[in-house]
């Protein structure tokens, strides 16, 4: 829960450098903090934008702005990387672990695309563009280059669908059913703030949730509730998940 407040604090105190006519360019943002940037904006009449360089981007870096803006105001590359796929596999978590071993921030990188074809992109801020041109040249053993692109990139959205049975549709009970946790556990990530339904950070642990509900659990991943399925004769209820891969 602190650092939802803290990064409230930190956004709060951008709005009044525009408020004050400075125009502010935010680093990349997941959607949880997005929500929250979007919701301070539109409390305090703060014209907002986001971008993130790549089509239906999750990440995006946000700028608010009392003037009109460009896309090149956002100050974003898209690299593809280059590299010889008939030999090597490269997953979403080797392109992320090898870029954060170069010691930069997870902040300054958007989204990480990898198509049906194996072709992989990622944004990335300007201002460290040119270091990871220059750094980045082996991911999982594979020889790499980045070439920057001028085209459009779209989001690839993967998901892996799973039943759960769960015994309530309380929040923990969810949680534990998705990621195979003890109820405790599950109740732990919840008090700690670390559980967000909807993009709203929620503590409360007999939340109930509904078909629709998108929930967020820092650093085992997201699902949603797709469908509710039957109700067992013990009494408990089978539902389907999508968790994003």
């Amino acid at each position: 829960m602190d650092d939802v407040t803290e990064f409230n604090k930190y956004v709060l105190s951008n709005i009044n450098k525009v408020i004050g006519g400075k125009v502010v360019l935010l680093d990349f943002l997941d959607e949880n903090e997005g929500f929250i940037v979007e919701s301070l904006c539109d409390k305090n009449g703060i014209p907002y934008y986001k971008n993130g360089g790549i089509v239906d981007s999750v990440r995006n870096r946000y700028l608010l702005s009392m003037y009109d803006i460009e896309d090149s105001d956002f100050k974003i590359v898209v690299y593809k990387i280059e590299y010889n796929k008939k030999y090597y596999d490269i997953e979403h978590k080797h392109v992320l672990g090898t870029l954060m071993s170069l010691g930069i921030q997870r902040k300054t990188i958007g989204d990480i695309v990898i198509d049906d074809n194996k072709d992989i992109y990622f944004s990335t801020t300007e201002e460290i563009a040119k270091y990871l041109k220059n750094e980045l040249h082996y991911i999982n053993h594979a020889s790499i280059e980045l070439k920057e692109v001028d085209y459009e990139v779209r989001n690839v959205v993967n998901y892996l669908e799973k039943e759960i049975m769960v015994s309530s549709y309380r929040l923990d009970a969810i949680i534990s059913g998705v990621y195979n946790l003890s109820r405790s556990k599950s109740q732990e990530l919840i008090s700690e703030g670390l559980v967000y339904v909807n993009h709203v950070n929620n503590m409360n642990i007999s939340h109930n949730v509904n078909v629709g509900d998108e929930i967020n659990v820092r650093h085992y991943g997201k699902f949603k509730i797709s469908e509710y399925i039957n109700t067992t004769r013990s009494g408990r209820y089978k539902m389907l998940v999508l968790i994003w891969r």
